[in-house]
């Protein structure tokens, strides 16, 4: 069995647009023909309220309670209202997953929880895309562990670019090195906005961090889909939303192959 791409999409500041991309980038990859998988590890479970699975029996959590878990009964079609979305699933989440996350610190492979489930999936993917939490525990260690690219949603806010510095350190504390792959990605783009962002773009370059090419524009499709429990670029199919992050998608799917041939 191949081993998939690994993206994890991360932003230690909440509301900058990090579940709506997760999901997004997964529908895209899913419509290009990608086995995708996504996961959630944020106990608040938005992304699988949005893909039809916030309501299952079992969820990502017991994985953590029982590393020995079977995953596969884990593992449900993520749904667009309730039509199945060819070529994605969703491994959903609950309000336990935090308690379950600390509590398993007790296992001895604790690290290795996420990595070693994944490694027993009865299906064969192209991706897998978890979507994490802003604070981080064990669950969220465990993926950073594994992750081949992080995707670092970035809005027009300068808080949410002052949390950069804090989440990388925190990848190499993990990870025990300086080398991972990761892209920010502007959202919430709105070119009306020209003195905001003009200082955020400042910021970033001043940094010296990689971005993404491709910038997510505003729009208010993205609060109506939400609103509505529906991904973005099925919701609005023909519009900005999907025309954006289907040329993030194969922007990020370039970036990991380049790198995965270094």
């Amino acid at each position: 069995m191949k081993k998939p791409y690994i993206f994890s999409f991360a932003n230690s500041k909440g509301g900058v647009g990090k579940t709506t991309s997760c999901i997004a980038v997964g529908c895209c990859l899913a419509e290009l023909g990608y086995k995708t998988l996504v996961i959630d590890l944020d106990h608040q479970g938005n992304m699988s309220d949005d893909l039809g699975r916030g309501e299952e029996d079992y969820t990502i959590t017991d994985l953590f309670e029982d590393p020995k878990f079977d995953i596969n009964k884990i593992v449900y079609p993520a749904l667009d209202g309730e039509e199945p979305i060819s070529n994605l699933s969703i491994i959903p989440a609950d309000i336990t997953l935090a308690v379950e996350a600390r509590s398993a610190e007790r296992f001895r492979h604790r690290l290795t929880i996420l990595d070693d489930g994944i490694k027993r999936l009865s299906e064969s993917y192209d991706f897998i895309l978890i979507d994490l939490r802003p604070a981080i525990d064990l669950s969220i260690e465990n993926a950073l562990l594994i992750t081949d690219l992080i995707v670092v949603p970035v809005d027009m806010d300068r808080r949410a670019v002052k949390g950069i510095d804090d989440l990388f350190q925190v990848v190499r504390e993990i990870r025990r090195s300086e080398n991972f792959v990761y892209t920010l990605v502007k959202t919430k783009v709105n070119k009306a906005h020209s003195k905001m962002q003009k200082s955020i773009n400042g910021h970033i370059e001043e940094a010296g961090y990689k971005v993404a090419a491709t910038e997510i524009r505003v729009s208010e499709l993205f609060k109506q889909a939400t609103e509505q429990h529906r991904p973005s670029p099925l919701f609005a199919a023909n519009e900005r939303p999907r025309e954006d992050y289907m040329q993030l998608t194969k922007e990020l799917i370039e970036l990991v192959k380049v790198h995965s041939n270094e």
